[in-house]
């Protein structure tokens, strides 16, 4: 079973800065224990109304031999975490020796679809001083988890506060906001996210957040249906912009 890709659209565009990434594919939310009948943890525990505009409904994604491949991943992962990071570590050395060959920095994104801090902190342990490993994240207070070696986007949605929002900025930590700006609009050059106003980063033009200047927004374009972005801009987990 192979643990990470290089080979998705929203990676391959990191190429363009010259940066080869891996990425690792889990079922977020409980999608593993629908797909295996097993009885595993959420791998998205501050998951909400993300679930409307998760990427797991989009694309190639939505394939039934990559739901199956990602589930078994999962599956691997709360079976033995030490083998699954151990195997992932030695995946790395040939995506490493790619970067090499082809004259690229290599990066290293843990959770594509999942948010499970402890994947990243245990790839740190395996892995070159030199690969760059960054997520985004629901998760709370992500500057404690923050370093020179894990670089983290906090993933704003519907319940985050407009203090949080400050604090986030404060500590160094961009906040990506899902916008209706449809694909192939330019996103505009400031949006205000829970009364707090920033210039922003196109976020879909790579996906190597590492690279961003601190204290802005990333913003990130609906990628689902008409009809969920509609739940979404209701529920405020995305933002309507011009």
């Amino acid at each position: 079973m192979t643990l990470l890709t290089t080979s998705q659209y929203k990676l391959n565009l990191s190429q363009r800065i010259g940066i080869l990434t891996a990425g690792i594919n889990l079922s977020p939310a409980r999608e593993v224990n629908s797909v295996l009948a097993t009885s595993h943890p959420t791998a998205c525990s501050h998951a909400r109304s993300c679930v409307l505009g998760c990427l797991a409904k989009t694309g190639m994604n939505t394939f039934p031999t990559h739901i199956l491949a990602r589930a078994n991943r999962t599956d691997a992962w709360w079976t033995d975490r030490e083998a699954f990071m151990d195997g992932a570590a030695r995946e790395m050395e040939s995506v490493v020796r790619k970067g090499e060959r082809l004259g690229m920095s290599v990066a290293l994104r843990p959770n594509l679809l999942s948010d499970l801090p402890e994947i990243a902190l245990g790839m740190i342990a395996r892995l070159r001083d030199d690969i760059k490993i960054y997520d985004y994240t629901k998760q709370p207070r992500p500057w404690i988890r923050s370093s020179d070696r894990y670089h983290l986007t906090f993933s704003g949605n519907e319940t985050t506060r407009q203090d949080e929002v400050s604090k986030l900025l404060d500590h160094g930590i961009n906040v990506a906001v899902v916008v209706s700006t449809p694909k192939g609009e330019p996103i505009p050059a400031s949006i205000s996210f829970r009364g707090v106003t920033r210039p922003t980063i196109d976020g879909d033009l790579h996906d190597c957040r590492f690279t961003d200047p601190i204290n802005h927004f990333v913003a990130l374009r609906w990628k689902g249906s008409k009809a969920r972005l509609d739940d979404a801009l209701k529920s405020g987990f995305a933002v309507r912009v011009n």
